[in-house]
């Protein structure tokens, strides 16, 4: 599954490969938007905690927190608005803005993961709703089952992408997205869309 509308990278030049991860980005937020609801008011109280959870997180530098933030590019400032603050705490593994600091071998598996794997999973996880499970497995599951995508792994490809979403629950957890027992928040079932969004260089709401 790459993250290019037609063919594949082979033989590209390297202004094509951005050419084509552009237009399969501009792609993927198109079917984000067309799949799932814009225009949401955020639920302002949860953002607010988030947010703040955040600012001692990375004050802190306690785990994730550092890995967020270099991930989402703040180079240790921690964005004022609060809405910025946890879009681009969520998005931040999804878009690896800079070096994350998890190592070489962790990155190589986040960026394993494609448009697709992404797109698939959280169109699930956010059409399931607000306590919808939300471990390794069940994003795998919401992956193969999402219409908008091709998104039948085997077994060694399941193996992967469930390592890699395990980083971004990490992430997710520290931004409000999920619970500590591996379930969908309020503020994550707004905050997701708008996050992958961000990542792919849109706003989900325009």
């Amino acid at each position: 599954m790459l993250p290019f509308p037609v063919g594949g990278r082979e033989g590209l030049a390297a202004d094509a490969v951005f050419r084509h991860l552009d237009e399969a980005e501009r792609e993927a937020v198109a079917v984000l938007r067309s799949a799932l609801p814009t225009g949401a008011p955020a639920p302002e109280r949860e953002l607010a905690a988030a947010a703040a959870r955040l600012r001692i997180g990375v004050g802190a530098a306690e785990w994730p927190y550092p890995h967020v933030a270099a991930a989402a590019g703040w180079a240790g400032a921690v964005p004022a608005d609060d809405r910025r603050c946890c879009v681009e705490a969520a998005g931040g593994l999804v878009a690896l803005r800079e070096e994350s600091g998890l190592g070489a071998d962790r990155e190589s598996m986040l960026m394993a993961l494609d448009l697709t794997d992404w797109l698939g999973a959280v169109l699930g996880l956010v059409r399931a709703g607000a306590g919808a499970g939300a471990s390794t497995r069940d994003l795998v599951g919401y992956l193969e089952a999402a219409e908008e995508v091709d998104g039948q792994l085997d077994a060694d490809e399941a193996e992967l992408v469930e390592s890699a979403f395990d980083l971004a629950l990490d992430a997710w957890q520290a931004a409000g997205v999920v619970s500590a027992d591996r379930q969908l928040t309020v503020l994550g079932e707004w905050l997701l869309p708008r996050a992958l969004a961000w990542a792919w260089g849109a706003d989900f709401d325009a």
